[in-house]
């Protein structure tokens, strides 16, 4: 019976991924672009005043996020390090291989590894699509540069972010990210602030569904 149960549920993603594949790649990728912007224009859009990385550090800090600004790339791995001693966690990072973190010169003596995440990692490192100064929210995308399990799997979580990567609205971020939706990414994540849930007895606890800290460091050279 089992075995039964197992073909029909192969059989029906058989056919999802057939149906996905008789459409072009390039125009699947037009379709969501046009749905986006549509979608973007009729929303919505709150007064968001003021600088745009003010805004998004008081929105991130609202919901539990920590965060350090730097001056410069130079400065990021001291940010890392100064959040891994904070809370007495060991030097052994899980990051990806996209450009942005590879320009960074991140210690020899600490041990990182690019492959995906699994349950007894602690810390992992990633880059970010975007951030939104409206919600405090980072957006992150999958690809064969970074495993969405690195934002999701170890319980701290740290994203680097260019303070020029701040966008004012979520439409913004939404017509962002419809541009890096395509095969080698085909996933998208907004995340706003630490996993966290108050189902028992209304009672907030972290790191229920995923990080128990999101931790941001934003370069800001001015």
């Amino acid at each position: 019976m089992l075995k039964s149960n197992q073909s029909a549920r192969q059989r029906v993603f058989d056919d999802v991924r057939r149906s996905l594949g008789c459409l072009d790649p390039s125009i699947r990728s037009a379709a969501q672009t046009v749905y986006l912007k549509v979608m973007s224009s009729q929303t919505p859009r709150p007064v968001v005043d003021g600088p745009l990385i003010d805004r998004f550090i008081a929105k991130h800090a609202a919901v539990n996020g920590t965060f350090r600004i730097v001056g410069k790339y130079s400065e990021v791995p001291e940010a890392v390090g100064e959040f891994l001693r904070c809370h007495e966690l060991p030097s052994r990072v899980l990051m990806g291989s996209s450009r942005f973190l590879s320009h960074i010169d991140w210690p020899h003596e600490w041990e990182i590894e690019r492959r995906v995440a699994g349950k007894d990692d602690m810390v992992s490192v990633t880059d970010a699509v975007c951030a939104i100064a409206e919600t405090g929210t980072i957006v992150l995308a999958s690809s064969s540069e970074a495993s969405s399990t690195h934002a999701f799997v170890p319980e701290n979580h740290v994203v680097v972010i260019n303070a020029g990567q701040v966008v004012r609205h979520l439409d913004d971020a939404l017509n962002i990210a419809a541009t890096r939706i395509d095969d080698d990414s085909p996933g998208v994540h907004m995340v706003t602030g630490p996993s966290k849930t108050a189902d028992v007895e209304q009672t907030i606890q972290y790191g229920a569904h995923g990080p128990r800290r999101l931790h941001a460091i934003v370069i800001d050279e001015k």
